[in-house]
């Protein structure tokens, strides 16, 4: 990813520790990346639904009624915005020593990826092209895979 695509893509950044909005938002925008930033979960979907970012850097559990998990739910119910890409950051292995696994049930958090905290920053920005690049294929899939993926999900 070169500096000329960084500049028009803008990440959301949702976590309720305001030191890491302030200092993963300086370090994403001076990638060059334009970042928004909510402290909950209910400000974030607020953030999302106004500013269609175009990836979403989500705290798993933050101290909310209206956490990640919740949140990341609430996204895959909503056509318009379940086909942003989300990274899912948690410091649960370094403090629980237990980490999400990635489960087929669409009821369970699956993100496109997911970081430990202390999130590594140059593991942060290939991850974030890895994701954005697959968002991407996603989209300009032939049409005719995109008919066979609503059928399939319509049989479930």
């Amino acid at each position: 990813m070169n500096e000329s695509d960084k500049k028009s893509i803008k990440i959301a950044l949702i976590d309720d520790n305001e030191d890491y909005l302030f200092t993963m938002g300086t370090f994403l925008t001076r990638n060059g990346f334009i970042t928004v930033t909510a402290n909950n979960g209910s400000k974030g979907l607020e953030l999302i639904q106004s500013e269609r970012p175009d990836l979403i850097l989500l705290d798993v559990m933050m101290e909310s009624s209206y956490a990640g998990f919740e949140l990341w739910k609430t996204l895959q119910a909503d056509p318009a915005l379940k086909e942003i890409p989300v990274i899912g950051v948690s410091a649960m292995q370094s403090e629980l020593g237990v980490r999400p696994e990635r489960y087929s049930d669409q009821d369970y958090f699956h993100p496109s990826a997911f970081l430990d905290k202390p999130v590594d920053h140059e593991l942060l920005l290939k991850t974030i092209a890895a994701v954005l690049k697959a968002a991407e294929e996603h989209k300009n899939r032939p049409r005719w895979k995109k008919t066979l993926e609503k059928l399939t999900e319509t049989s479930r």
